[in-house]
């Protein structure tokens, strides 16, 4: 992984270096607030979700310059901040539409600018997941990747954990960004490896894969 600081990812902003144009600040656990992705578009700054809490939203009202907004899913931890945030575009699922009020809805793979690609991704964690691939190298899946809970047990859904599979495996991005994980960025093959390996425990006729 490539580790060194563009100019717009100084100290003083605070953002955490991928590469010389992509970033991000940390989750938090209070409040809650996912992982924000901060990549350096053609003219404008891409954000990958918002996050939750005052902090969060002050860091990105700092930043310079025109802001487009992705939103991975409807939870808040990961969108609670779309009302404090100045904003060009904002890009998300119809689900999280209903959530937002408003957005340009993505529900086939498009290409806003060179370089940079959104693409809808099914997910037993949330509906109408969203995320974003930039420089062909770096994929980001928020919680996309994630079981739910499903009367009180952690789970996935088969049919949606196979085409989850079938989705990540067709991205050409080595290398995937999870929000709350750590590391953040992880090898593409990691994480596919852990998923089909989920995916073997299904038992034929039942609609759940459970975790515990």
């Amino acid at each position: 992984m490539e580790q060194n600081l563009g100019l717009w990812a100084s100290g003083e902003l605070g953002l955490i270096s991928i590469s010389p144009r992509l970033g991000y600040w940390p989750a938090s656990p209070d409040p809650l607030c996912a992982d924000i992705g901060v990549y350096e578009g053609r003219d404008s700054l891409w954000i990958f979700d918002v996050g939750c809490g005052e902090q969060a939203a002050e860091r990105i009202n700092r930043l310079p310059g025109k802001k487009r907004v992705a939103i991975s899913h409807f939870h808040q931890d990961h969108m609670g901040n779309l009302p404090r945030i100045s904003r060009e575009e904002l890009y998300l699922g119809r689900y999280t539409l209903r959530h937002a009020g408003a957005g340009q809805v993505v529900e086939a793979p498009m290409e806003p600018e060179p370089g940079l690609r959104l693409f809808p991704i099914p997910s037993s964690h949330a509906k109408g997941c969203l995320g974003m691939e930039v420089g062909g190298r770096y994929a980001f899946l928020g919680d996309a990747a994630y079981s739910t809970r499903v009367d009180g047990r952690i789970r996935y859904n088969a049919t949606l954990l196979q085409d989850t599979i079938r989705t990540l495996e067709a991205l050409s991005a080595p290398w995937f960004l999870l929000s709350h994980g750590e590391p953040f960025a992880r090898p593409k093959e990691e994480v596919l490896e852990e998923l089909r390996e989920i995916y073997t425990r299904r038992a034929q006729g039942e609609a759940y894969i459970d975790l515990e």
